[in-house]
């Protein structure tokens, strides 16, 4: 006579056998599944000879480095000399270059401090001066030479010699151009390629970054939403009026097609994100000197027509463009989303830790 009990309970049991064996199938199908980071240009990248294992090519480096992130910054245009050794690209002597840098860097590091340690290099940027005969073309060819060489080289320092942990890119205007450059040239280069599984994102800001560009690093994206790693954001601010009036075609940190994100929900579609919901802003104040933060300052809203972030609730008159060929906005592209950024690092280090 059968044991109808036992032989449902070896049935059940085989069962269970089955099921989680197909399960283990699948983790390891998709263990299998999980893409490579894929090899980028095999073209020999060029490095200049400054020696940045010299603390004095730094105007950063790393402070105590007991945060778990890393930043690596790029300033801005910063110096506008007629000495003719700074014809066209500022001497890393030059003082003025270096007070100034500074100076900036005290603007915006609040941004970073409570998440990373900053890594910031001198280098030879393109004089202010040599802006007014050029359009944004002209520009980055000047700037993809002695300045990009000396990033270049500053970077290549930082992976092989410092970096042991995730790191973030950031630029300003000619920063941000050299930033697009690390992000797509140089990280999607073969020799550097292993880097992107630490690149936690890079902020382009103040001038323009196309999807041709992306396409030379094939482990980069340009971020949708807030928490994307391995991804660019950029974003170029502009007035009403400058729109209206067609000026800012002009502008040399501007191109047609850019991709832009919005600074205070991090998407790219055209959804306009109210002041409201902008954390606060920190603005040079009346007197051109301190700075003041300000909440419900600033809304922004992707313009993809005309390939710009459109700020509508501001006093244009309060801002005034620090160069001809730069948008009124162009010094305020952070300033009007201080807060926003500090809190989107925040938001895309905790993403890297949880994958």
């Amino acid at each position: 006579m059968k044991n109808y009990g036992t032989s449902k309970f070896l049935n059940c049991a085989l069962a269970l056998l089955l099921i989680f064996a197909l399960a283990a199938c699948d983790r390891g199908d998709q263990k299998k599944k999980t893409p490579e980071l894929k090899h980028g240009g095999s073209v020999k990248l060029t490095l200049s000879d400054t020696d940045y294992s010299n603390g004095n090519n730094w105007l950063s480096f790393g402070g105590e480095g007991t945060k778990n992130t890393d930043v690596f910054i790029v300033y801005p245009t910063i110096t506008w000399s007629t000495d003719v050794a700074d014809q066209p690209y500022i001497s890393l002597e030059n003082e003025a270059m270096r007070s100034a840098a500074a100076n900036w860097l005290l603007e915006v590091e609040d941004i970073f401090t409570d998440s990373a340690n900053v890594y910031a290099p001198f280098y030879r940027q393109l004089n202010g001066v040599e802006f007014e005969d050029m359009d944004a073309e002209a520009l980055t060819a000047f700037v993809a030479e002695a300045p990009r060489d000396d990033v270049f080289a500053a970077f290549d320092h930082y992976l092989t010699k410092i970096n042991k942990r995730p790191f973030i890119l950031f630029g300003y205007a000619q920063g941000a151009q050299l930033v697009i450059e690390l992000a797509t040239t140089f990280l999607g280069n073969q020799k550097y390629h292993r880097h992107n599984k630490k690149f936690i994102t890079a902020y382009a800001i103040g001038f323009s970054v196309l999807e041709s560009q992306i396409a030379k690093n094939p482990n980069l994206k340009f971020a949708e939403g807030k928490s994307e790693t391995c991804a660019l954001v950029s974003w170029n601010t502009t007035a009403p009026s400058e729109i209206a009036t067609g000026a800012y075609k002009n502008f040399i940190t501007w191109k047609q097609g850019a991709l832009n994100t919005n600074p205070i929900t991090w998407r790219t579609d055209e959804t306009l994100a109210h002041a409201g919901d902008n954390p606060a802003s920190k603005v040079i104040a009346h007197d051109d000197v301190s700075s003041e933060t300000l909440e419900e300052y600033a809304n922004a809203i992707v313009d993809k027509e005309h390939s710009v972030i459109l700020v509508t609730t501001v006093d244009e008159s309060r801002h005034h463009p620090v160069a001809e060929k730069v948008s009124r906005y162009h010094k305020q592209n952070i300033a009007f989303f201080h807060e926003s950024i500090k809190q989107n690092i925040k938001d895309r280090i905790a993403a890297l830790k949880a994958k």
